[in-house]
C-alpha cells in the first residue's frame, strides 16, 4: 500500500492518501460505528461479505458496503534472520532447540488461523504432521499482548526471534533485513488468501476513492502489486453492485 500510495499521489496532484493498518475485522467494526474511511482493503473478501455488506452504519440508514472487488492474492511464508544462520529450510526445522519461533496470535487477526493452517499443511507435506502442534505450542507468546504481523516481523528483524510466519507481502516489504523461505502452493494458502477493496458508506472523498480502486485494477497498479509480493488477480473478481466505472 505504501508503494501504491506513492504512485497514486504522483499521478493525482493535491491528493494525499492516509494509510491506516490494522486487523481487518477490527477496521470493519470502526466503519460500522461510523468512522470515516474512503477505501477499505481487507485481507479477506469474507470481511466485506460478512461484516459490511448490507449492514447499516450506526445512526445512519447508509449501507456500510454494497460491493467489492478482489484485486490481489497472497501466501504464508517463513521469515528468518538475515542470512538464515540457523539454516531453516522447512517447517520441521522450526522445532530445533536453538530456534526461537514467533507467530501471530491476535484472536481477530486472520493471520492467526492462517499461520496454524499453514504449519499443519506444511508439516504434513514433509511427512511430519505431528510436529505442527509442537511448533504452534512452542511459539514465543505473550498472553497479555496479541502478536500482529508487524510485531512478528519486528521480532525477527530485531533478533528477539530467529523465525516467524507472516504474509509473503510483509516479508517482501522487509526483505532487506530478513530472509524469506517460501513453500509450495499446495500448502502456502495462496489458493485462499485474497485481498479485496471497496468504497464504504462512510467515505468522504468517494470520487478520489473510486479513482484509487481503479488504479488498483490498472496495469500500473498490478505491476506494483507483483513487485511487492501480492500477485494481482486478473481479471479482478467483482461482487455486488459494483459501479459501472469499475466494470
Amino acid at each position: 500500500m505504501r508503494e501504491l500510495k506513492k504512485a497514486f499521489e504522483a499521478k493525482h496532484q493535491g491528493v494525499t492518501i492516509n494509510l491506516t493498518s490494522g486487523v481487518s475485522r477490527q477496521l470493519a467494526e470502526r466503519i460500522l460505528k461510523g468512522d470515516t474511511c474512503d477505501v477499505f482493503a481487507p485481507s479477506s473478501p469474507a470481511v466485506v461479505d460478512e461484516d459490511l455488506m448490507n449492514k447499516k452504519i450506526a445512526s445512519s440508514g447508509t449501507d456500510a458496503a454494497s460491493w467489492y472487488v478482489i484485486f490481489s492474492a497472497n501466501e504464508m511464508a517463513v521469515i528468518t534472520a538475515k542470512g538464515n544462520p540457523l539454516k531453516i529450510r522447512q517447517v520441521a526445522d522450526l522445532v530445533k532447540p536453538e530456534v526461537k519461533f514467533v507467530r501471530v496470535t491476535g484472536e481477530k487477526d486472520l493471520a492467526t488461523n492462517r499461520t496454524i493452517e499453514f504449519l499443519k499443511k506444511a508439516a504434513a507435506l514433509e511427512g511430519k504432521a505431528e510436529l505442527a502442534q509442537k511448533i504452534i505450542d512452542g511459539a514465543m507468546v505473550d498472553p497479555t499482548k496479541p502478536n500482529s504481523v508487524p510485531d512478528t516481523v519486528r521480532a525477527v528483524r530485531e533478533g528477539k526471534a530467529n523465525a516467524g510466519v507472516v504474509y509473503y507481502s510483509a516479508a517482501v516489504a522487509a526483505r532487506n533485513d530478513l530472509d524469506i523461505v517460501r513453500f509450495p502452493a499446495s500448502v502456502n494458502l495462496s489458493d485462499s488468501i485474497e485481498n479485496a477493496a471497496t468504497v464504504p458508506g462512510t467515505a468522504k472523498n468517494a470520487k478520489d476513492a473510486m479513482e484509487f480502486v481503479k488504479f488498483l485494477l490498472s496495469t500500473e497498479g498490478q505491476n506494483i502489486l507483483k513487485e511487492t509480493g501480492q500477485p494481482p488477480v486478473v481479471p479482478a473478481i467483482r461482487k455486488g453492485n459494483v459501479p459501472a466505472e469499475l466494470k
